[in-house]
């Protein structure tokens, strides 16, 4: 089992990620921000997949990435999480 790391940890290094990602371009990443609000197509989106496989450990599509999982930074972190744990 991989270490234990706090939602709202995961949901930060999530926050500067998706930033980096989108070159940080636009406003503030926040944990309640959707992941289409913050300009995140699917090319953008396999790129945070694969930073979030090589940072957390975790391959989200083999674990099944759900449509819901992608909403919003929260819900991508509990995805993470989730993840993680298992």
């Amino acid at each position: 089992m991989a270490d234990a790391i706090a939602l709202d940890e995961i949901e930060r290094q999530l926050c500067t990620e998706i930033a980096a990602v989108r070159g940080n371009a636009g406003g503030a990443v926040a944990p309640e921000s959707t992941l289409a609000s913050l300009g995140i197509d699917s090319l953008k989106l396999v790129s945070l997949i694969l930073v979030i496989e090589q940072k957390f450990g975790v391959n989200l599509m083999k674990k099944g990435l759900k449509p819901e999982d992608m909403k919003s930074v929260r819900t991508l972190a509990q995805a993470v999480q989730a993840g993680r744990a298992a």
